[in-house]
């Protein structure tokens, strides 16, 4: 798992917890829908719930948005890497009030191979901010449930079939923007979050402060093949010109590949949850589409592309 350098604060808050489960699903079911079948109506009213302080603008239909992500996935899986994508079904839940948003996790006979976050755009089409690889999908309950045996929050002896049908267990989604992605657990009327991706315990006490208040203007159209520039992975901590070092200067794309062209060893670096946490990640590389879609490439428990331009806007580069 990724090491973090942690600042704590001291602050107690108390906040309510609200289960998210899955809504919908293509040819199949993941393990935790079909665990969770029985409060598919609590999740519905959830949604109706969250819209009802921000009206969503018209999504025409689910029809709609399992058709876009039923094409993110076939043209995905024609990419180098993604060749587990072309036989996985998905399931989606929804990110939680306010954010407009979804999550998608893929799984190929059983095992879970990828993930994909969704949001609406103001004409009523969707946006990919982001997508991944691996068997470390965002929010993935096999991921918390193996976090919450280490830090021994649940008896290693709970497998996991009860742990996901444990209702005592609050679970909430947090998703924030790309790169802060929480879990929220509340066990006992203790609160815990963890890391949606890696399930590092984060050192928080309270939720992270909301900053997706605007929807995305345009869809997201993946026009393939992509141009995609991979480099080999690496610690982040082999070399630290991150901790006392000057950022490179990239605000475009262009910047972004010229400086990949000068060192396959860029170590992208953000700051999260007001400076608590400080997350070092290896760049390896980018995926660009025909249609002028750019994502940056990072090694964090697998690949996950996040757009370049909200990449660049929330981190830093180095050399």
């Amino acid at each position: 798992m990724a090491r973090w350098i942690i600042w704590t604060t001291a602050c107690l808050i108390s906040v309510s917890s609200l289960l998210v489960i899955p809504l919908q699903s293509s040819a199949g079911e993941s393990l935790d829908q079909m665990a969770r079948s029985s409060l598919t109506q609590t999740a519905k009213e959830t949604i109706a719930g969250s819209s009802a302080a921000k009206p969503l603008p018209d999504l025409r239909s689910e029809t709609t948005l399992t058709a876009s992500i039923n094409n993110w996935r076939a043209v995905l899986a024609r990419e180098a890497g993604f060749e587990s994508w072309q036989s996985a079904v998905w399931s989606s839940f929804p990110l939680g009030p306010g954010t407009h948003g979804w999550g998608v996790i893929l799984t190929d006979h059983g095992r879970e191979v990828g993930y994909m976050i969704v949001h609406a755009t103001e004409n009523g089409s969707f946006r990919l901010t982001e997508y991944g690889t691996g068997d470390h999908p965002l929010f993935s309950l096999n991921t918390l449930y193996r976090s919450l045996v280490q830090q021994e929050l649940i008896p290693a002896t709970i497998p996991y079939s009860a742990f996901v049908q444990n209702e005592t267990i609050q679970l909430n989604r947090l998703y924030m923007n790309a790169l802060t992605a929480v879990w929220k657990v509340k066990i006992h009327n203790q609160a815990y979050y963890f890391d949606a991706k890696s399930g590092e315990l984060l050192p928080l006490k309270e939720d992270p402060s909301p900053k997706l208040t605007n929807l995305p203007i345009t869809e997201s159209i993946l026009k393939g093949p992509a141009t995609t520039v991979q480099h080999p992975s690496f610690d982040p901590y082999d070399r630290l010109p991150w901790v006392q070092g000057t950022p490179l200067p990239l605000t475009q794309p262009k910047q972004l590949q010229d400086a990949l062209g000068q060192s396959d060893k860029l170590t992208y670096v953000t700051e999260l949850y007001d400076g608590q946490v400080t997350l070092p990640l290896a760049i390896l590389g980018y995926q660009q589409w025909e249609s002028g879609e750019a994502y940056l490439t990072l090694d964090h428990e697998g690949y996950r592309y996040v757009q370049l331009k909200d990449a660049l806007t929330q981190g830093h580069v180095y050399r």
